[in-house]
């Protein structure tokens, strides 16, 4: 019994350091787009050591009957299936477009996504995440409810038909949106939870390294 309460507290322990332990990628002007790539792409490496080493920071979905969100009691899955839950975000490292290594969206419908593309812009886009990438990270918000999480997916959607943004320091617009950014802001605007790790461009990793944010589902990784 105090060998079952000792693993559930590491587990809290490990959930609440791992934004800790994982450094922000830097956003100095003075930082190459080269060197913000390598950053990113050690984020996610280090993220991928962490789950390696600790398999249970990837916890069951704030829906699920395996997690007690007021008992704050985490049970860890031996498998968990892949999400389809309205709110839930997705994160990519798969892809690089300009400075932003990855990519991310939001889950709209069981079937459906808020994405934003360069070609695009915001559109919704196949729910197929789990066999369009080679890795996948699912991540949702802690202290939301699943109603909170559908607004937000809500509030990507209302951005619909709207271009890419390219100035990815402009993270306040709402006039155009690159993925990460459109992510941060619909849970910001409906939720007041800021996603973005570190301040200044919101990196698709940034997501999932948010204090805000714990990893629900993983592919590849």
């Amino acid at each position: 019994m105090i060998k079952k309460i000792g693993k559930v507290l590491s587990t809290v322990l490990s959930l609440c350091m791992l934004s800790v332990i994982l450094p922000a990628v830097s956003h100095a002007n003075s930082t190459s787009s080269e060197d913000i790539v390598q950053q990113q792409l050690e984020t996610f490496e280090r993220v991928e050591k962490e789950i390696e080493s600790d398999p249970e920071l990837v916890q069951p979905d704030k829906n699920s009957s395996a997690y007690n969100f007021k008992a704050n009691n985490f049970q860890a899955l031996a498998a968990a299936s892949y999400p389809k839950r309205k709110g839930v975000i997705l994160v990519t490292k798969d892809g690089k477009f300009g400075s932003l290594v990855g990519h991310a969206g939001i889950i709209y419908s069981e079937t459906s996504t808020v994405e934003s593309f360069p070609k695009e812009g915001v559109k919704t886009f196949k729910n197929n995440w789990n066999t369009k990438y080679k890795t996948v990270y699912a991540v949702t918000t802690k202290g939301t409810t699943v109603a909170q999480d559908a607004k937000a997916a809500d509030r990507a959607y209302s951005h619909k038909g709207k271009p890419y943004n390219w100035e990815f320091t402009n993270i306040n617009t709402t006039k155009k949106f690159y993925c990460s950014q459109l992510v941060y802001e619909a849970y910001k605007y409906t939720t007041s939870l800021n996603l973005n790790h570190g301040g200044g461009i919101v990196f698709p990793i940034d997501l999932v390294n948010s204090s805000h944010t714990y990893i629900i589902y993983t592919k590849g990784v």
